[in-house]
């Protein structure tokens, strides 16, 4: 999928999709957060095609998502280690599992989320650490930044209007809403 419009460039997170906005570099980030580290492991776990996995490990290289390691020189055999920027994309994968659980359940019951040293079960949330409280999509909105062009000024407004409208969950909304046209009005105001 290509991304064209005007604030793309600008948008953290069409920049993101362009480095992981497909199912298999998630889905090769998850057994890589899982242990894999060999092709065959790889292809293995996820039954993917050897050409489709080698195009995709090579731009997760490229894209310093994954760093590949000689373990074995006659003849050349490489792993595959997760980078730090690799390791953060970590809360996404936990999300995504979290949001699958909740929202496309099936019956069986083959894996289960918990933690490390306890064993009890984890739900991963979103959690603002400014604000030391877990974050949901009505706590926030989008403000221009000082290099915003016109179409980010769209994208804003457009969000300022769907949250005037209550198009977002909220569990204060009217203050939340005033919060939110406070943060976007001073930003306004420095961008002029």
């Amino acid at each position: 999928m290509k991304v064209t419009d005007d604030s793309s460039p600008l948008c953290p997170v069409a920049r993101a999709l362009t480095c992981v906005g497909d199912s298999w570099t998630l889905l090769i980030l998850r057994d890589a957060m899982q242990g894999a580290r060999r092709f065959d492991e790889f292809q293995r776990g996820l039954g993917i095609a050897s050409s489709m996995l080698t195009r995709r490990l090579e731009r997760m290289v490229s894209n310093e998502l994954l760093e590949k390691r000689c373990y074995q020189r006659h003849p050349p055999r490489y792993e595959y280690h997760l980078t730090a920027k690799g390791h953060d994309l970590a809360p996404v994968i936990l999300t995504l599992y979290r949001w699958g659980e909740q929202h496309l359940p099936i019956e069986a019951d083959g894996f289960r989320l918990v933690d490390r040293r306890t064993q009890g079960p984890v739900e991963p949330i979103l959690y603002d650490r400014c604000h030391d409280r877990p974050l949901s999509p009505g706590d926030v909105c989008l403000a221009p930044g000082p290099d915003a062009n016109p179409a980010v000024h769209a994208r804003v407004e457009r969000m300022r209007n769907a949250f005037e409208r209550g198009d977002f969950p909220d569990s204060q909304p009217a203050a939340a809403r005033a919060d939110c046209r406070a943060a976007m009005a001073a930003s306004d105001s420095i961008n002029e």
